[in-house]
C-alpha cells in the first residue's frame, strides 16, 4: 500500500488503494476518535481534539503538537457530504496563514477494497504551498491506510 501525489497548475492530487470497504474508510475520516487515532507520528506532528459537526456547512477542527512541542490548528467547513462515497470541506491551517482551499475525498469501491483520491485545490498562484501539500497528502493517506487496515473496527 502506497500513496501517489501530484501537482500540476496548482491543484494537488493523491490517492491510494486501501483494502477495506469504504464504509470503514468514510468512519476514519469522520470519526474525531478515529481521527486522531490515526492522522499524525509521532516523529512528525499528533492530532488531537477533532470537533467535527458533520453536515454541510457544519464547523470542523483539529489541533496539532509537533515533537518539539510546537502547536498548530486546521479548521474549515464540510461542502458535501455523501456517505460513503464523498466528503468535501474547506481547509484552513495555522502554518499557512490560515488560507482557505478545499479538499475532497472521493472513495471509490474496487474488488478489493476502497481507492481514496484526494483533490486538494485553492493554492492560486501559491506553488510552493501546493508542493509542500502533496507530499503530506501522501502521508496522510498512508497513515489512514495502515489504520483502517489494521484497528479493529468494532
Amino acid at each position: 500500500m502506497r500513496a501517489l501525489a501530484n501537482v500540476d497548475g496548482g491543484v494537488v492530487k493523491a490517492e491510494i488503494e486501501i483494502d477495506t470497504a469504504p464504509e470503514r474508510v468514510f468512519r476514519s475520516l469522520t470519526d474525531p476518535g478515529e481521527l486522531a487515532a490515526w492522522w499524525g507520528s509521532d516523529d512528525m506532528y499528533r492530532t488531537y481534539d477533532w470537533q467535527i459537526d458533520l453536515r454541510p456547512g457544519g464547523a470542523w477542527s483539529a489541533k496539532a503538537r509537533a515533537p518539539d512541542g510546537t502547536e498548530m490548528t486546521v479548521d474549515g467547513t464540510y461542502v458535501e457530504i455523501d456517505p460513503p462515497r464523498l466528503l468535501v470541506f474547506t481547509w484552513r491551517p495555522s502554518w499557512d496563514d490560515f488560507a482557505e482551499t478545499t479538499v475532497r475525498f472521493d472513495l471509490q469501491r474496487t474488488a478489493s477494497g476502497t481507492r481514496v483520491l484526494v483533490t486538494h485545490t485553492g493554492f492560486g498562484d501559491r506553488a510552493m504551498a501546493a508542493a509542500g501539500t502533496g507530499e503530506g497528502w501522501k502521508r496522510v493517506l498512508e497513515w489512514l491506510g495502515e489504520h483502517v487496515t489494521t484497528a479493529p473496527s468494532d
